[in-house]
């Protein structure tokens, strides 16, 4: 393919927030994409999909051993082709690489996958030496190929990101301009609009908001351009590929007034607790708090979060997790014990289940004291709240969807309010090897009630049925106004929920992803953010 024709939710290079328009030069394995140009297809796995896999006959591999034999994984752990040398630029741990083979690599993976895939009895094994075929090539097809009774793939996230990214990640740090997009029409005429901005961002002092539709970069029109030419600068204006790379767009304003504004690339240290408020309704305070994705750095912002509130004496609270994709099971945990406190204390959040060749973990409790930064083995405050309000939609993934389901297990009424979220409860625990990130299913979870199907989403619904259907409205994500508005629609009509117990409309009973998509756009986050990670 010689032209950008897609917007993918995922690249192997997630170093920019948001996910690149694909370019042939990039190398992108199991991505979901939306056409730009016109055309919606989906990449193959790196290293041509399944034509490497191996026939019945037993093959050797470089270690004298045969097909169906492992040797454990540490034998060849660290072991790199291409060793590192320092330390890293997050965490100022040294790289622990060695020099080896591209064949060590791989056999790292096969001992790996083996030792702690959860469906590692369902993964063809494939020798290790074909000197053409890179780990990461390697690595995504050591999966299971089977598929669900809808016909879709059982295991849908099995991926890999360099481990820079995946350190910049845990650290809340990215590189770009600082806005989140949401796209209503891929192909022409396109619309592309802002979903929030960074607080402190270059988009932020810029006077970006959220809302402003792209209407041109650097005099290429973002709406109807198609040429080749024309895509390559517009993808390289939205996700520049280098720090400090500057570009001008033209937006337009929810009021239809014009602005124009130049952009410079930086890093920018995410805030993962967007916005803290208090409303105030006719019977009494309300919390509204805006999370955005669980890293270690969370902990401490829901701290000051929860002392707001607290202090303001707020009776519910609103949730918006409209664009959480996830991350750290421990800050989903904490974060509901800062909800509901006494309500879930001593209980457990989250069942994790692995595979038959692990031993049987202890049931993840619900934390109740910090265990990062400012506030580690201090006791968390708490709002004691009994209900929550959640809003939802299909960003709203895995750790996120773990707060759903782990404080519905704990008897704690959750009310859903907006679109069906994404459905993934599963849970990695990513592994470091010669300066790649593998995340290969391990666990699968369930709550204190044994519930832990949610593969197709949690569902706004007019009933609770204990399971996947949650009592709550159906809204869409009102870009017009700003979050925290009381005003917009989601808010909105959870606080019209709360107050009458009925929602503006009719709740969509049978309300799909494909719906909740034309409805509410789609919001563009790596579907490597899309995750549940537990700590080690």
């Amino acid at each position: 393919m010689n032209k950008i024709s897609a917007l993918p939710e995922a690249a192997t290079s997630s170093r920019f927030a948001s996910s690149k328009l694909t370019l042939p030069k990039l190398s992108v394995c199991g991505v979901k994409a939306i056409a730009l140009g016109g055309l919606i297809f989906t990449l193959a796995a790196c290293g041509g999909g399944n034509s490497t896999v191996l026939g019945p006959k037993p093959v050797k591999n470089d270690t004298g051993g045969s097909s169906g034999v492992y040797e454990s994984s540490d034998k060849f752990a660290n072991l790199c082709e291409a060793p590192r040398s320092g330390r890293s630029q997050f965490t100022n741990i040294a790289f622990p690489d060695k020099r080896g083979t591209r064949t060590d690599e791989k056999n790292f993976l096969r001992s790996w996958t083996n030792e702690t895939y959860l469906w590692f009895d369902e993964v063809t094994d494939r020798s290790p030496t074909v000197a053409s075929e890179t780990p990461q090539d390697y690595f995504m097809l050591l999966k299971t190929n089977r598929t669900t009774s809808s016909g879709a793939p059982k295991d849908n996230f099995h991926f890999y990101e360099p481990t820079a990214d995946a350190e910049a990640w845990e650290a809340g740090i990215s590189y770009d301009y600082g806005y989140r997009l949401k796209v209503y029409s891929s192909t022409p005429p396109r619309r592309f609009y802002i979903a929030y901005v960074e607080p402190g961002s270059p988009a932020a002092n810029a006077g970006v908001q959220r809302g402003d539709r792209v209407i041109k970069i650097d005099n290429y029109d973002l709406i109807n351009e198609n040429s080749d030419a024309g895509l390559n600068a517009l993808n390289e204006g939205l996700f520049p590929s280098v720090l400090g790379a500057a570009h001008n767009f033209e937006l337009q304003a929810t009021d239809g007034t014009t602005k124009n504004v130049s952009l410079q690339s930086a890093q920018i240290d995410s805030k993962t607790v967007l916005k803290t408020a208090v409303l105030d309704t006719s019977t009494g305070p309300v919390g509204y708090l805006v999370f955005n994705t669980h890293v270690e750095k969370s902990q401490d912002e829901w701290v000051v979060a929860i002392n707001q509130l607290q202090q303001a004496g707020v009776s519910d609270l609103v949730l918006d997790l409209r664009y959480n994709g996830g991350g750290l099971l421990s800050i989903a945990s904490l974060a509901s014990y800062m909800i509901s406190g006494s309500n879930v204390a001593g209980k457990v959040f989250y069942e994790q289940i692995q595979n038959s060749k692990q031993p049987r973990l202890e049931p993840f409790p619900f934390l109740d004291e910090g265990i990062y930064g400012l506030n580690r083995n201090l006791a968390l405050p708490t709002l004691n709240l009994n209900r929550v309000y959640i809003l939802s939609s299909e960003s709203t993934c895995s750790a996120s969807e773990a707060i759903i389901n782990g404080l519905r297990g704990a008897n704690v009424q959750v009310f859903l309010i907006g679109g069906t979220t994404c459905g993934k409860p599963y849970g990695f625990y990513p592994e470091h090897n010669c300066g790649t990130t593998y995340y290969t299913i391990q666990l699968k979870g369930a709550n204190a009630k044994g519930f832990g199907e949610y593969s197709d989403g949690f569902i706004p619904s007019n009933s609770d049925n204990g399971t996947t259907r949650i009592k709550g409205c159906s809204a869409e994500d009102d870009l017009t106004r700003q979050l925290g508005d009381a005003n917009e629609t989601m808010l909105a009509t959870a606080l019209r929920f709360r107050a009458t117990g009925s929602c503006a409309a009719t709740v969509t009973r049978n309300l799909q992803k494909t719906q909740a998509e034309a409805e509410q756009g789609e919001f563009i986050l790596p579907e490597i953010r899309k995750i549940m990670v537990l700590d080690k």
